[in-house]
């Protein structure tokens, strides 16, 4: 036989074994409960997920899994933002995620586990998806946020929670230059000043300053962190823009210096008390709550309530939680884009949100 033939041999195998392997995929389909690719309906129950094939390989690379909501069992993932978990068999967590359509999402998982790799290896385990259904995407952020890092999935990136943190206050100088230095970071305090930033220990504060100097041409010796009288040696080296030398004025360069330190500030909470930031969906789905509260005080998030009766209660009766560094960024950004109303704790009342008015695209 020679060459040509035999290639004909092998493609000739290779399309009468096609076919096989499509019925097979559509057979295993129907075992599962789910319509066949090519009459797709997604009002068909959805409790498990037919196995997915590697398309070199043809290897499983996911079992079918169970859909539960709140640890309930659903027939289908809701198409609604929210929170889900990976179980494996035994009951282990896996993975936590969050979506503003979780169902969509998972989709995703199960497309991107086809491929060899750590997610692949993820989906090949899982047998459980737990749905927790929110009122909207901020309410799932904050909620997959503290989830990782208090229940601790297999696959996700692990958060960890410092005991003790650093972080930079401003002072004036008598000469009116502005001066940082490190201070701790309380993790349960009354943020009354704004400060900047949050270290590991204070000689990553040091060593950040440095290289912000460095950077922006700014003067350590202005800042304080240089001793000496007169002209610095980085500006005689041409990394200082002279502020010790009288050629900028203190106003420029703490302009300077509070424009990059800005990026990292953690704001004084605008607030009396605590407060409810509550979050509303226009079209809930299905048990979908429509409304929901966070309470929030000193940027520590408490949680996530659906009446405002809970969310009083949880003040009283709950333990104050620390600072969290991600929480604090996610709440700062909704309030400032005015994806949440705030309202008073005890009356429900309307709080006037004093972060709407920084920011230009809404003032």
């Amino acid at each position: 036989m020679n060459y040509d033939s035999a290639a004909r041999s092998v493609c000739s195998l290779l399309y009468q074994a096609a076919p096989l392997w499509v019925d097979e995929k559509q057979a295993e389909g129907k075992r599962c409960g789910r319509p066949s690719t090519h009459t797709p309906n997604e009002d068909k129950r959805d409790t498990v997920c037919p196995a997915q094939y590697d398309n070199d390989s043809m290897a499983r690379v996911t079992e079918p899994f169970t859909i539960t909501r709140a640890g309930a069992p659903a027939e289908t993932l809701p198409r609604c933002s929210g929170v889900y978990r990976f179980f494996d068999a035994a009951g282990a967590l896996l993975y936590i995620g969050k979506s503003v359509d979780i169902r969509s999402r998972v989709t995703q998982h199960i497309n991107e586990g086809r491929k060899p790799g750590r997610h692949q290896r993820l989906m090949s385990q899982v047998r459980q998806v737990d749905c927790q259904m929110t009122a909207g995407e901020v309410g799932a952020l904050l909620i997959e946020n503290d989830a990782i890092k208090r229940e601790v999935p297999l696959f996700n990136r692990r958060q960890r929670r410092l005991r003790r943190l650093w972080t930079i206050t401003l002072t004036s100088s008598p000469e009116g230059f502005l001066q940082p230095s490190a201070i701790d970071f309380l993790p349960i305090a009354t943020r009354n000043i704004d400060t900047f930033g949050l270290y590991a220990n204070k000689s990553r504060v040091i060593s950040s300053l440095q290289n912000l100097a460095r950077d922006h041409a700014l003067c350590l010796r202005m800042m304080g962190l240089d001793r000496g009288h007169g002209p610095c040696f980085q500006h005689q080296l041409g990394r200082c823009d002279g502020a010790c030398a009288g050629a900028e004025s203190s106003a420029a360069h703490n302009a300077r210096l509070l424009d990059q330190l800005s990026r990292q500030r953690i704001a004084a909470w605008p607030f009396d008390g605590p407060l409810l930031l509550a979050e509303h969906t226009i079209k809930p789905i299905e048990k979908q709550p429509e409304q929901q509260f966070h309470l929030v005080d000193q940027w520590a998030w408490y949680g996530c309530f659906d009446t405002l009766t809970a969310a009083q209660e949880a003040l009283l009766t709950e333990q104050t939680p620390a600072f969290d560094r991600d929480a604090y960024r996610l709440i700062y950004s909704a309030m400032y884009r005015g994806r949440v109303n705030l309202q008073d704790v005890s009356t429900g009342q309307p709080v006037v949100n004093v972060l709407l008015s920084k920011n230009p695209h809404t003032s």
